[in-house]
């Protein structure tokens, strides 16, 4: 049975490389890999959550930073606001991705669970649907029965692909691990949202007071920020497969245009209440 190098079917089509495709889908060696990839599913699902709380995490907690600096407010009051935020979206995140992730589960169990009654009771039915999505995407009526046919024959199999091709999602997986997914968004949110907070706590803990050194945090606050946010959008590109450089650059312009917009509104709310 051939194998399919998922890396290297990757750097082939990046580099339009017709050998090396060929080479990447025949090589047996990437055989156990390939096993392996099948199973990731989870993994990918927890890069996810890893990637998206910390952005979301650092971008929100540096743009409270940034409102309440612009708004020329205490030191004290920097650290009471970012940390409370932190800690009520952390948990707002977290739980918000498991019960989204849970209720789209659901809903798909469900379709499951009913094209699976239907296929049990009014097989005919449904072949007749199958056959009929089929001669829609183009094959003949004589290839669409042949290929329903052959699918008869394999009951689990002829059903995923319902759920494919008739309602276009894919099959559901075990649901009972997606509570990780909510606790890795609440970890990284906290984690990478803390950042631009570090500055603060660190002079706070030292016994400074802010008062003349509020600039030079400020600025050791974005330093941080900005770097944990690219190399975020770093680990984003990889993610989704698209250029590391662009991707962090993107994600670097994203929060530095949330955090002025923050800070602009700070100065001049400031202005406006005194």
């Amino acid at each position: 049975m051939a194998s399919r190098d998922l890396k290297g079917a990757t750097a082939a089509y990046q580099a339009r490389d017709v050998e090396m495709a060929m080479k990447a889908h025949d090589d047996k060696r990437a055989l156990t890999e390939t096993a392996t990839e099948n199973h990731s599913t989870e993994a990918n699902g927890l890069i996810k959550s890893l990637v998206f709380g910390g952005l979301d995490g650092i971008i929100t907690t540096f743009a409270i930073v940034a409102a309440v600096n612009g708004a020329g407010m205490d030191l004290n009051t920097i650290i009471l606001m970012g940390v409370a935020n932190l800690i009520a979206d952390g948990i707002s995140m977290g739980l918000g991705d498991y019960i989204s992730s849970k209720a789209e589960a659901d809903a798909v169990l469900a379709e499951y669970a009913r094209e699976k009654w239907e296929l049990e009771n009014y097989p005919e039915g449904e072949y007749k649907e199958m056959i009929e999505i089929y001669e829609g995407k183009g094959l003949s009526n004589a290839d669409a029965n042949a290929f329903v046919d052959i699918m008869k024959r394999y009951p689990d199999f002829f059903l995923d692909r319902m759920m494919v091709d008739e309602l276009e999602v894919m099959p559901p997986e075990d649901t009972s691990d997606l509570w990780k997914e909510g606790l890795v968004t609440f970890l990284s949110f906290v984690v990478f949202g803390s950042v631009p907070l570090l500055a603060y706590i660190i002079a706070k803990l030292a016994g400074f007071d802010g008062e003349d050194d509020g600039d030079i945090l400020f600025g050791v606050s974005i330093a941080a920020t900005a770097v944990t946010m690219f190399m975020l959008g770093i680990v984003s590109g990889k993610f989704t497969k698209s250029n590391i450089w662009i991707s962090g650059a993107k994600m670097l312009l994203n929060g530095g245009l949330a955090a002025s917009a923050a800070f602009l509104i700070g100065m001049g709310l400031e202005e406006i209440l005194e």
